[in-house]
């Protein structure tokens, strides 16, 4: 049997033939009842007549959090901060140690407001160290406290050295009753 010259023709029409009965195949898919009903499901809200409940989550089984041990020495340490037996000098005094610890065992002192610098000394916040309690009396709202409930100031005068501030009595921060240990030189850090 011989084949006409032109068998594009031919192909063409075949593939023609092929797509239309896909096209006929898809079209009788879509248009059956279990197709139909599907989609009517899907389209309806869910008002939860007819329907079973969604399962509650599972529900997490709260443990107690065993208390964070530190070493002793700095446990001691950091119960002397703020107590009756220390002056305001002194708390800053016990801060900076703490300070210089982790600068020590890190490289460097911790960066940052007062919360990132707890954050840092606490190991807290995904941060690395703990070198100070997390869970302490002189800790609220995530900052560390001088005696009258007000956040210490920091603020960096080198890499190795931080200004350390309370607010004193009055509670506001750049007023005569402050206490601070290492204030920046005048006209070279932030205090006025």
């Amino acid at each position: 049997m011989l084949l006409p010259k032109r068998p594009a023709t031919y192909i063409l029409t075949l593939l023609l033939i092929v797509f239309m009965v896909i096209v006929g195949w898809m079209f009788h898919a879509l248009t059956s009842p279990e197709i139909k009903q599907a989609v009517e499901k899907k389209k309806k809200p869910e008002t939860g007549v007819g329907r079973e409940p969604t399962p509650a989550p599972p529900r997490m089984e709260l443990r107690p959090v065993a208390p964070v041990v530190i070493d002793p020495v700095h446990q001691e340490k950091a119960d002397r901060l703020n107590s009756p037996d220390t002056t305001p000098q002194q708390d800053l005094q016990i801060v900076e140690e703490f300070i210089q610890l982790y600068g020590r065992a890190f490289g460097g002192n911790p960066i940052g407001e007062n919360a990132d610098i707890t954050a840092a000394l606490t190991g807290n916040a995904g941060q690395k160290g703990r070198v100070f309690p997390p869970i302490h009396r002189t800790i609220q709202n995530g900052q560390l406290i001088d005696r009258w409930s007000t956040p210490y100031w920091f603020h960096p005068n080198s890499s190795s050295q931080m200004e350390i501030r309370s607010a004193g009595p009055d509670k506001q921060l750049f007023t005569p009753d402050d206490v601070v240990l290492n204030p920046s030189p005048a006209g070279l850090g932030a205090t006025p």
